[in-house]
């Protein structure tokens, strides 16, 4: 029999239970501390533990927060949606509880590598965010952004009322090259000279800067002001960082975080927030004064900078993040198919979540571009 326990912050658990159910995964104990401590408004962090006598056998990180079903449908559907919350405000806006993390690049569900998947197993998984539910008042349940090799387990939750849906797809760009010169070979001819032509253009018509810090503290009001400008310049919102979060990832040397800094004519015009792993560099977020970046072409110098990070590291993978597809997929990007699984707790919106499924679609992509599965 597999019993549960529900905890509030992840100090709770020992870090050599956490290391032994999920290993050596990006989002470590240390990122999901660090989310802990953050004090975001948005969003309050759970994690299910699951128990065979006193042994761990699960981990479930899991969050709460507001879900606009708005953000993954698009064409007639989104105008209608947006109609109607011009009187009703709250329209198709769920209170949620996800498993998963909102600043994950796909869904993390700990299960013990010796561990048989028994319908106890899920019993107690689904009873434990049941029972959450219940005390956080969440309507609708979502397991978020999930591999394809994870969907084996997790399509049992059909049976159990569950719907799956594609999710906005993660991106990898391959670097099995040698060079920068090997990367620009691998593009089509056009890219290959805008590109170029792009990053002389940038170079040529300013002193620009690239410099590379684990703390920046002396600079953080600036880089959250750059944050906030990307972040309300965006078309899809749904995790918002707040400076809280960037200066505890800023002051945690475990974390791998790096912070790649942009300055135009010595003033700060751009950052990304990296993540590095082992054979692995994880664009997390990025900022931009764009006045200064459009002109400056900005992003494809962090483009052109983080990829010659990578060769130069030995790095075999870079993962520039989710959305804004067409140019990183023109840039050498690979699309990576992720899931959701979800279900309303009351049966008739349930029903009528169904029939939303053939809507949900993360983006509108052209025909040449297509998804690859890992």
């Amino acid at each position: 029999m597999i019993n549960y326990k529900i905890f509030d912050n992840i100090n709770k658990i020992e870090r050599k239970d956490w290391d032994e159910i999920f290993g050596d995964i990006p989002e470590s104990y240390s990122f999901y501390k660090v989310l802990d401590n953050s004090q975001f408004s948005e969003f309050k962090f759970y994690y299910l533990v699951g128990y065979q006598e006193d042994k761990i056998i699960f981990i479930a990180p899991l969050f709460t927060a507001d879900f606009n079903l708005d953000i993954a449908v698009a064409g007639w559907l989104a105008k209608v949606i947006g109609f109607i919350r011009k009187v009703f405000p709250r329209f198709v806006i769920f209170k949620t509880l996800f498993c998963g993390s909102p600043f994950a690049e796909h869904g993390a569900l700990g299960i013990r590598q010796d561990a048989q998947v028994q319908p106890d197993l899920v019993k107690a998984l689904l009873n434990g965010i049941n029972d959450l539910t219940v005390k956080t008042g969440s309507r609708l349940v979502i397991f978020k952004d999930f591999l394809k090799q994870s969907t084996l387990f997790l399509d049992v939750l059909k049976k159990h009322g569950y719907s799956r849906v594609e999710s906005f797809p993660a991106v990898s760009v391959d670097l099995n090259v040698a060079s920068f010169e090997d990367y620009l070979k691998s593009l089509g001819k056009s890219t290959r000279k805008n590109l170029n032509k792009k990053l002389k253009q940038a170079f040529s018509r300013a002193n620009l800067e690239i410099k590379e810090a684990g703390g920046v503290e002396g600079v953080i009001d600036r880089i959250f002001q750059l944050y906030e400008f990307t972040y309300n310049a965006g078309s899809t919102k749904f995790e918002r960082l707040n400076r809280q979060f960037f200066l505890q990832v800023s002051r945690d040397p475990g974390l791998g975080a790096r912070f790649f800094l942009y300055y135009v004519n010595g003033k700060l015009a751009a950052f990304n927030l990296c993540f590095v792993y082992p054979d692995l560099l994880i664009d997390k977020f990025i900022g931009f004064d764009y006045d200064i970046s459009k002109r400056h072409n900005l992003y494809f110098v962090s483009w052109a900078h983080n990829i010659k990070w990578c060769i130069a590291k030995g790095l075999q993978y870079y993962y520039p993040g989710q959305t804004g597809y067409k140019a990183k997929i023109s840039l050498g990007g690979r699309l990576i198919t992720l899931y959701a699984y979800l279900r309303h707790k009351n049966a008739f919106f349930n029903f009528l979540l169904k029939l939303f499924i053939p809507f949900l679609k993360p983006d509108d992509f052209s025909g040449s571009i297509k998804k690859a599965d890992v």
